[in-house]
């Protein structure tokens, strides 16, 4: 059964655009990487494009539980959601994810390359360069944690 993702945690999912996702080696070893989250469904599901096929993917084949953690550093605020990983290849919804997933990628990179001319900078790498997606990861979240002190989490609202 997924665990339902409140409106909070999805606008902050969107906002920040990127999560730190932790898989485990069949030899037991962690990984951590950046995915760019691509749609959240508030019934429990995270999908995010994978670019490489690489270590992500191999550890997810080898086993599918994975954490996903998504924070934002300036409003203290932060989920780390654990699931179940399935892999997306082809067909409808992939193609519909991986258009999704280029839109954003454009928008992501006009307002970067914006902010560094008016900031007079450029860290000399680009989205431009980034490889095309190799495949489409479904997260069926089971478990979501608050990562924000206990004492700076709103007070429930009682009925």
């Amino acid at each position: 059964m997924s665990a339902t993702i409140t409106p909070v945690m999805e606008r902050l999912l969107r906002k920040q655009n990127v999560a730190v996702v932790g898989t485990v080696s069949s030899s037991g070893t962690p990984n951590l990487s950046l995915k760019g989250v691509v749609e959240v469904d508030p019934k429990g599901f995270i999908y995010f494009m994978d670019l490489y096929r690489g270590k992500t993917r191999n550890n997810i084949k080898h086993d599918p539980r994975l954490a996903l953690t998504v924070f934002s550093v300036r409003d203290f605020q932060g989920y780390q959601f654990k699931g179940v990983a399935s892999l997306i290849e082809s067909g409808p919804k992939f193609d519909r994810m991986a258009r999704a997933w280029a839109a954003k990628r454009r928008t992501i990179l006009a307002k970067r390359i914006v902010h560094n001319i008016r900031q007079g900078h450029s860290h000399g790498r680009s989205e431009t360069s980034l490889s095309l997606p190799k495949y489409l990861v479904k997260v069926q979240v089971d478990k979501i944690y608050n990562l924000a002190p206990s004492s700076l989490r709103p007070a429930a609202v009682k009925p």
